[in-house]
């Protein structure tokens, strides 16, 4: 089966890098024939020698790959202009052969794909990452009720009710999506899934060894990334453990990353601040003992699947609470942090917290199986 995997994300971002290059790979691995169309950032694709060899190593698995510039100006025609793009050479690669299955990634990226599917009469697959117009809600972009959030509703419906199949993140997420999806598509769950043979887990407990907690934030800064929560987290630790460290690894602005440690007190001395290749992101998680992952509460928080949170827990890392592999924050209080300091020093304590974190990410953030999954559903969908 040949099959055109739009998604609104670059290549060559973090989240790219991730989430879609390795399970495209898997796809192509396991028989599919996938033609990958991408938007990347202006300084990526400068990037001209990063830019051929991911388009050599895409191509030596058997994957076509269109890396279409991302628009972010100007700011009323930059999405519009971008999903006509993305249209278009969805439209262009059907001189190429027919395409039998569109898989749209993301909310634009379903958008696309939409429109793409029905010009070319393919089956479609919308790839829901999140709950996109709640989560410009909730990260205070858009207000609740107004025509834009509306809008942007009616059309994720829309793509709910037009799809012939669903992927969500979470089981809640299927809950929600089935209610408004009028139950007619086949909806199946896959996590954000990890190449987990590209994460390890440290054989020493440095915490235990050293005394010395080293905290760990892993990703965005912003809208609903409550990254200013987790640096008074590590303020609380700090006063409780005596000797904390957190490590910031992020490709947001340093200068706003910097604003928000110094508003909060934290000194120099006990942060530090990166931004890593993907590629070296393994290594470097490895030499925490945990990591931190603070969201806010709404609607969005249903239909996510924080990347971080599989590969925290691929490197044995605790995070957050399920199989006793990490604590829970119950509300961002002095109290409740100092409560959730106590709890994760007893994890870290305990030897067999690091090989529970891994088999927590193998379970429920496994590449093999989510990519065996959304095979299944192209199975399904083209023998109807």
């Amino acid at each position: 089966m040949r099959v055109l995997y739009l998604v609104y994300w670059g290549a060559c971002d973090p989240l790219g890098q991730a989430l879609v290059i390795p399970a495209c790979i898997r796809l192509a691995q396991l028989g599919v024939r996938l033609t990958l169309v991408t938007f990347e950032k202006p300084a990526d694709l400068a990037q001209r020698d990063v830019v051929a060899e991911l388009a050599r190593k895409l191509q030596r698995d058997g994957i076509s790959w269109t890396p279409l510039p991302y628009h972010k100006r100007p700011q009323l025609m930059a999405k519009p202009w971008d999903v006509l793009r993305g249209v278009g050479r969805g439209l262009a690669e059907r001189l190429n052969g027919k395409i039998d299955v569109v898989h749209g990634r993301t909310f634009l990226g379903g958008v696309m794909g939409l429109v793409t599917a029905r010009l070319l009469r393919a089956r479609l697959i919308f790839h829901n990452e999140g709950f996109y117009p709640d989560e410009q809600v909730d990260g205070g972009v858009w207000r609740r009720g107004s025509l834009v959030h509306r809008t942007a509703r009616a059309i994720e419906d829309g793509l709910y009710r037009r799809a012939d199949g669903i992927i969500a993140l979470s089981r809640r997420a299927r809950t929600e999506i089935s209610g408004r999806s009028g139950g007619a598509a086949p909806i199946i769950v896959v996590p954000s899934a990890v190449d987990l043979t590209r994460f390890r887990t440290s054989p020493a407990n440095q915490y235990r060894d050293s005394g010395r907690l080293r905290l760990v934030y892993l990703g965005a800064i912003g809208l609903r990334y409550l990254f200013h929560e987790a640096v008074r987290f590590a303020i609380v630790a700090l006063q409780e453990v005596g000797d904390v460290h957190l490590r910031v690894m992020t490709r947001t602005d340093p200068v706003a990353v910097r604003e928000v440690l110094d508003e909060t007190g934290l000194r120099p001395r006990y942060w530090s601040l990166t931004s890593l290749p993907h590629s070296d992101v393994p290594d470097e998680l490895a030499k925490h003992d945990a990591g931190l992952s603070f969201l806010t509460r709404g609607i969005s928080e249903h239909g996510c699947s924080p990347t971080k949170i599989g590969e925290y827990w691929a490197s044995g890392l605790p995070v957050v609470t399920e199989e006793r592999v990490g604590v829970v924050v119950r509300d961002h209080t002095e109290p409740a942090y100092r409560e959730a300091v106590f709890q994760l020093r007893n994890l870290l304590s305990d030897p067999d917290t690091r090989d529970r974190c891994r088999r927590a990410a193998e379970r429920h953030y496994g590449l093999e199986e989510a990519c065996q999954r959304q095979v299944r559903l192209y199975t399904e969908l083209m023998s109807g």
